[in-house]
């Protein structure tokens, strides 16, 4: 029962971040994660964030000039810049993350980068079951897993967990992902540590604490 509460008590302290990454356009992009930078670099409690602000700001640059290439590019200058968009997209998606996971609830801090959290409100449901049928599958990238599960109309998003030990996966964590609302469709989890063997949950989330069992693990060497 005490470990229970203080489950529940950790779950409370959750920040889903929320970036809106789809709605910029390409310029825009730039503008917002320099936004996000000078931020981060302005309050000392994120000195430590990963990515840092230093390799958010390389991968900038990088994009800022695969952008401009694409004025009067060829195809492939249009791929490399939307292969660049990516990667950046995934840094600042990570970077949001690490930043909720610093702030430990503070949503005040966390708002201090500049990134938004998801407003949870509404939800139509109090309770969540667990998510059932999590499958892992090969990506078609070095350090990409596809994953999926059964639908669960109820949730309003979903946490998963990549961990390196079975039996602890909250000291062994390697990344954590909050995955919009999927059916059977495969999602792709990106930047995982290729050749190693990993082992991957998944719990729905809904109305503030309100969040589902995690589902059973799934194990897979990623390629």
């Amino acid at each position: 029962m005490q470990k229970q509460q203080h489950d529940n008590s950790k779950l409370m302290k959750r920040i889903l971040p929320k970036l809106g990454l789809k709605f910029l356009l390409d310029t825009e992009l730039t503008e917002y994660t320099q936004d996000k930078i000078e931020k981060i670099n302005s309050v000392v409690a994120f000195s430590g964030i990963v990515p840092s602000t230093v390799a958010v700001s390389t991968k900038k640059i990088q994009y800022a000039a695969a952008l401009v290439k694409t004025d009067d590019g060829t195809k492939a200058d249009t791929a490399f810049k939307n292969q660049m968009r990516q990667e950046l997209e995934q840094m600042l998606t990570e970077q949001a993350a690490d930043a909720a996971r610093i702030s430990n609830g503070d949503i005040a801090l966390y708002l201090s980068t500049g990134y938004e959290a998801k407003n949870t409100k509404g939800s139509h449901s109090n309770f969540l079951p667990q998510v059932t049928r999590l499958e892992l599958f090969y990506g078609d990238n070095a350090g990409d897993l596809k994953a999926r599960w059964d639908p669960l109309p109820e949730a309003l998003n979903f946490s998963v967990w990549v961990y390196s030990g079975i039996a602890d996966p909250e000291n062994s964590l390697v990344k954590e992902y909050i995955i919009a609302k999927i059916g059977r469709r495969k999602i792709t989890l990106r930047g995982l540590p290729s050749g190693k063997i990993v082992f991957v949950r998944v719990r729905a989330n809904g109305a503030g604490s309100v969040m589902g069992a995690w589902s059973d693990l799934a194990e897979k060497r990623v390629p």
